[in-house]
């Protein structure tokens, strides 16, 4: 049962990073370790948090010490190694050794609840404090699947194991209150989880050899829900769980047919999807704003019920700031400041990890003009 729950979090989390940032660093305990003693095991504690951290010391101290000695006592008996090499992994389990030795006792605080449904009554809080609203945050995909499973739990403590999942307000805020978060955040994580989750189920199979789905490939369905027009061009309901199965298939043929190789990710033009990063969601709202203004079509060129008709977006982006440089510098640069002032600080924050390269590329841009106008005026 162990190995299988070890297993799972190896699978789930980043281990390998966690493992080798104690192996470069040492042993830093910066986050206490919260451990529950089970009522009908006295002095038997299961760990509620900190799985991560003893799974990485669990393979530090067990299995990678042993392989490296093995590998040490090797290179010290070859007559082909070289004294750098001898040195390198001579430090290395000089280093394991440390590791060991400084995690042989650890502090662990437990967590008071007299039975498992107390405990599931108190994680929530303990949970969302740290790692919703806290700096040791989730990703926003393990974040919203945590609140999906709290709010499905409520529901079947309400209806049992039959009927269907579905939205209930007051079941929301429920959970809400328990993560304290809004209400129309908390709705919205639960769907996007559920929905990216049953896509991912759904779709799995008809990806390109060789590609898989990715936890941030999550951020299309949170993106789909925060803009008006795409989540009715996707028939994104407010109460709805998944897209419609033909919206699915639209956003499969858009964003994922094709191969998303590690060089695309970063290589624009080595994407040959339609959509080639989630933001372009947000930008499809853009045009269909810029569209009313201008009494241009660049959002309509993308038709859920006619997936086949749709232009890569990368062309249409092309032509839509083509058009909108037509315009007045002033206006332009007015209405970013104008979006920048309406961003919200949590949203920044849940989505940092795709915003930063964003920023940085924005950084850089208005540097450039700056400078550019710097010379212009002969400053």
């Amino acid at each position: 049962m162990q190995a299988q729950l070890e297993a799972k979090v190896q699978k789930v989390y980043e281990v390998a990073a966690l493992s080798d940032s104690i192996v470069a660093q040492g042993w830093v305990p910066y986050d206490p370790i919260i451990v529950w003693e089970h009522p009908k095991q006295k002095g038997h504690y299961i760990v509620v948090e900190g799985n991560t951290r003893t799974v990485a010391l669990r393979g530090l101290r067990g299995e990678r010490l042993d392989r490296e000695r093995k590998k040490l006592d090797k290179i010290k008996k070859s007559k082909t190694s070289f004294g750098e090499e001898l040195k390198a992994q001579t430090e290395l389990v000089d280093q394991l050794e440390r590791v060991v030795a400084s995690t042989d006792n650890l502090k662990a605080y437990p967590v008071a609840a007299k039975s498992a449904e107390e405990l599931l009554d108190r994680l929530p809080r303990l949970m969302g404090v740290r790692h919703i609203n806290h700096a040791q945050q989730w990703k926003p995909y393990a974040t919203n699947l945590y609140i999906l499973s709290l709010y499905e739990r409520l529901f079947r403590q309400r209806y049992g194991d039959e009927p269907s999942l579905r939205i209930e307000q007051d079941l929301v805020a429920a959970v809400a209150k328990m993560v304290s978060l809004g209400e129309t955040k908390t709705r919205r994580n639960i769907q996007a989880a559920s929905a990216f989750t049953h896509f991912k189920r759904a779709y799995e199979e008809q990806l390109p050899e060789g590609e898989a789905f990715e936890d941030a490939d999550h951020y299309y369905f949170e993106l789909i829900l925060q803009n008006k027009y795409p989540q009715e061009q996707f028939r994104f309901g407010k109460d709805a769980l998944r897209l419609p199965p033909e919206s699915e298939k639209a956003l499969f043929q858009w964003a994922f047919s094709h191969p998303r190789s590690a060089a695309s990710k970063d290589d624009e033009d080595g994407n040959e999807n339609v959509f080639y990063k989630a933001e372009n969601i947000r930008l499809w709202q853009q045009m269909r704003t810029y569209d009313g203004k201008k009494r241009t079509s660049f959002a309509e060129q993308f038709d859920v019920d006619d997936p086949d008709s749709a232009r890569p977006m990368k062309l249409v982006e092309s032509e839509y700031l083509q058009h909108k440089t037509a315009q007045s510098p002033i206006d332009v640069i007015g209405a970013l400041v104008r979006a920048l002032q309406e961003l919200k600080g949590e949203t920044l924050i849940s989505q940092q990890q795709h915003l930063r390269p964003m920023l940085d590329e924005a950084s850089v841009l208005v540097e450039n003009y700056r400078k550019m106008m710097k010379a212009t005026a002969g400053d």
